[in-house]
């Protein structure tokens, strides 16, 4: 089968080279016609004369940029028959852009959160995003780095599994598609651009400041560069997150004839010190309804398993972390999967001696501790220690080379490196090391066929190639206390620690937070000897778990790579301005290799070794009722190269093998849309409706999850003139876990009952798997903007959003309710400099987002603020 697919591949290729003498030229690439434009319009000036352009101005709302996001060929919006919005270059410049939840003005579809303010994508449908980088697939992780747009100028934001072209992905609810800056052609051009914040109107202002060098220039009429220099320092809202980097980005463009586009670029990032953010723990509807005068603080109580004994609970007389116990409580299962505390018995505890340990399997509150009980705390509380420090390292180098083989085909090879460092030190349980380095090779043959049948003119576009991609990785992870709610947030954020939690006495001061005594041995607790999971020190005061399947090993400690050989064909047919047809097939081949980075013993070697065949396959069929409208409907269906948990990399599924799961996973969307150019020029929109069953990444447990999204989505963008733009977005999310076993942090919610257990990662309660709604994804959301401005510059936008009601959790416990913000941004715009002051948060709303969707990290919103931001030009 892998064979005949192949040869259909070459022989659709070779039947469209055989028929070039009948293609018309095709699309040129962005960079080619950029530079190709700066050259006519610098021999334009030599001439005297003045070219003008059909092109709108480049602060224009209205897509009109031609996308090879999802083809490869350059097409129009209008005439793509998926859901695609577009970023340009004067929004990334100049709008405030904090995190990827703020990708909500520029695209229906996104659910705000899940990224910890950290992600490099978005959410999009309720699923995780991809990004790209000028059609190429980067490497991200879970945590990956503050947003950072230094080396881009644009970005096309597209809804549902990538393309053909590009391959099979993870994240197949949409991806951004980042366009790097390019060289200047024309002249040199400088800018130096601040910006400065944040000032919080009666509450804790905090310095946030970035500088960013932007130039570039001709070397000579063939050679182009640019130089973006970016550095960024200073803290956010949330206590003891900081996000500081250094940004180095620079491009090359070449132009040794005029068939022959080359392009490079580069970057560098040093994020040096960083941190996550998690919000609030503990949530219960009073929390939300009094935002954050009504939060649990206090010792929460361990439930341990200890042999012959059953599942049992100290008795705390205090709720002082470091109180002795006063006795010990049997516990007892109810019908209701409670655990009730029994008589409070004063004998020593079961685990007294190291012989004795048991072992923490899910946590309670009891109200009626003294100390325990309700507090208010505030919204910036609960992101992390103040010695946490996240870093990450990016090394990225892209090469592009176009070649015209003749006036209507060519050839295009993308390569692409990227070398990853990443250290995650967060809330002391939560840590990983990283380490990958990735190579992405694509070549692809690209044309086009024109014909008549019957006086009515069809062409074929036809793009076919192969790619190659590997990737090496390092993964050492030690979550050693995989949940969240034990720890109280009202407690000087350095106690944030296993250690601490657990009253351990000799903890290491020299390493990470993430210390939980000697490996292997029972650790003697406040609350007796209690066994841990094995952390072995690795590297750096980091430790790591042993990778493999539970009970014996983690998931997400490994070591491997991924190498991967894809042969796709992509063949667009259209009938004048009338209908079309779009056809693309991808077969992709992977192996897979695995193995165990941290052995203590000959029976921790372990290790597998796979192959997978990936077939992937999209059609379209749209009609135009006019020149200026598009009705579509798109089938696609994907095989997923389904990593996790916190990064791009393999797992451990069952027996301490590869798992199966991960590379059979099935991404299935239908999506029917329509589109309009109302005003051309001026007034365009689009609605879709979708359907999209998927098989997500495996969980921490290494199962695999099923999902059902139901959605509609509608956008608006208005231009009338240069100087007013509008733009709308419209989402209606139905999002079903149609099967999943429940595992992980709370998924069921918390609860102040002595009782009913939480952190237990399903254990104890154990609910079978089923039927849940995804938690954290509103079914509503709306979004717009309006900007407006003098012909002397001066102007204003005011940009909204609204999400309805969503709840936290897998058994629906606590419901966040409706939630809207205003931003106003007042701003100066002349030839040579920009002036602009931002008011978040306009009206002062008390919101929410979940920080981690599904993780139940309720994270409170930013009250007003204000920021500013300049710019000068030379």
């Amino acid at each position: 089968m892998r064979m005949k697919l192949g040869a259909m591949v070459a022989t659709t290729a070779g039947l469209a080279f055989a028929q070039a003498a009948h293609a018309q030229p095709p699309a040129a690439d962005p960079a080619a016609e950029e530079g190709e434009a700066g050259v006519a319009e610098a021999a334009a000036e030599d001439r005297g004369t003045i070219t003008v352009t059909g092109r709108r101005g480049e602060d224009s709302v209205v897509p009109d940029r031609p996308a090879r996001s999802i083809y490869g060929f350059e097409t129009s919006a209008l005439d793509t028959p998926r859901s695609i919005s577009q970023v340009t270059a004067e929004q990334l410049a100049t709008d405030v852009l904090r995190s990827t939840d703020d990708f909500v003005k520029y695209a229906p579809g996104i659910t705000r959160g899940g990224g910890q303010g950290n992600n490099a994508a978005p959410s999009i449908r309720a699923i995780a995003a991809e990004v790209f980088q000028n059609g190429q697939r980067i490497y991200k992780d879970g945590n990956d780095h503050p947003l950072n747009l230094n080396a881009f100028e644009g970005a096309d934001i597209v809804a549902g599994p990538s393309s053909v072209i590009f391959g099979p992905s993870s994240g197949t609810g949409g991806y951004v598609n980042y366009l790097t800056k390019k060289p200047y052609f024309d002249r040199q051009r400088t800018q130096v651009t601040a910006g400065i914040g944040t000032w919080v109107p009666g509450d804790s202002s905090y310095s946030d400041f970035n500088l960013t060098l932007d130039t570039g220039g001709p070397i000579s009429e063939q050679l182009a560069y640019r130089v973006s220099i970016k550095g960024q320092r200073g803290g956010t809202y949330y206590a003891n997150v900081e996000n500081n980097f250094n940004s180095f980005y620079g491009a090359l463009s070449w132009r040794p004839s005029p068939s022959v586009r080359v392009d490079w670029n580069g970057s560098y990032d040093d994020y040096y010190d960083f941190n996550i953010t998690r919000g609030w723990n503990r949530p219960t509807q009073a929390l939300v309804d009094s935002f954050g005068k009504q939060y649990y603080a206090g010792r929460a109580t361990p439930l341990i398993n200890t042999p012959g004994v059953g599942i049992w609970s100290p008795v705390f007389g205090s709720g002082d972390p470091n109180a002795a116990p006063v006795g010990w409580q049997l516990r007892t299962r109810n019908a209701n999967a409670q655990y009730i505390a029994g008589a409070t018995q004063t004998t020593p505890l079961p685990n007294a001696t190291a012989a004795g340990a048991g072992s923490v399997v899910g946590w309670v509150y009891d109200p009626s501790i003294p100390g325990n009980g309700l507090q208010e705390i505030s919204a910036s509380t609960g992101s992390g220690r103040p010695e946490d420090k996240n870093q990450a390292k990016r090394y990225i180098s892209q090469l592009q080379v176009g070649v015209d083989l003749s006036d209507r085909w060519n050839l295009l090879w993308s390569g692409y490196v990227q070398r990853s460092i990443n250290d995650n030190d967060s809330v002391g349980a939560f840590i990983y090391q990283n380490r990958s380095t990735l190579i992405d090779s694509r070549i692809e043959a690209r044309g086009k066929i024109e014909a008549n049948f019957f006086g009515l003119r069809a062409e074929l576009q036809s793009n076919s190639g192969f790619s190659l991609r590997r990737l090496k990785y390092r993964a050492l992870s030690a979550n050693n206390n995989f949940n969240y709610n034990p720890f109280d947030l009202t407690l000087d954020p350095s106690t944030l620690t296993p250690a601490a939690l657990y009253g351990l006495a000799q903890a290491d001061p020299n390493s990470s937070g993430s210390w939980i005594g000697t490996p292997g041995l029972p650790q003697l607790t406040s609350f007796g000897y209690i066994n841990f999971p094995r952390m072995v020190p690795v590297n750096d005061g980091f430790y790591a778990e042993i990778g493999g399947s539970p009970p014996g090993g983690a998931v997400y400690t490994s070591n491997g790579h991924i190498n991967q050989w894809s042969f796709f064909t992509q063949q667009n047919l259209r009938f004048g301005d009338v209908a079309g047809i779009n056809v693309g097939v991808n077969v992709t081949q992977i192996e897979a290799y695995i193995n165990n980075p941290v052995v203590l013993d000959p029976a921790h070697v372990r290790s597998d070794k796979q192959d997978y065949t990936l077939p992937s396959y999209q059609a379209s069929a749209y009609v135009k009722p006019s020149a200026n409208s598009t009705l579509y409907f798109t089938y696609d269906r994907s095989t997923a190269v389904n990593t996790g948990v916190f990064g791009s990399f393999l797992t451990w599924g069952a027996n301490n093998k590869l798992n199966p799961l991960a590379f059979e996973s099935i991404s299935e969307l239908y999506e029917a849309g329509v589109k309009l150019d109302l005003i051309p020029g001026k007034l365009f929109t689009s609605a879709s409706g979708f359907v999209q069953y998927r098989d997500t990444t495996p969980d921490t447990n290494g199962n695999i999850a099923k999902v059902r999204i139901k959605g509609i989505e509608s956008s608006l963008r208005y231009q009338p003139s240069e100087t007013l733009g509008a733009g709308l977005n419209v989402t209606y999310l139905d999002a079903i876990n149609t099967y999943i076993i429940p595992g992980g942090f709370s998924p069921f919610g918390f609860f102040a009952d002595n009782a009913t257990v939480f952190g237990d990662n399903n254990r104890l309660i154990g609910r079978t798997g089923g039927r849940y709604g995804v938690p954290g994804v509103p079914k509503y959301s709306v979004n717009g903007f309006v900007d407006y401005h003098l012909a002397n510059g001066l102007g204003a936008e005011l940009s909204a959003w609204y999400t309805s009601k969503f709840y936290t959790n897998l058994s629906r416990s606590v419901v966040v309710p409706d939630g809207y913000q205003a931003n106003l941004t007042v701003y100066y715009r002349h030839p040579r400099f920009d002036l602009s002051v931002t008011v978040v948060n306009l009206t002062d709303q008390e919101n929410f987002l979940n920080a981690l969707t599904g993780g139940e990290f309720l994270q409170p919103l930013p009250p007003r603020s204000v920021q500013a931001q300049f710019a000068v030009r030379f």
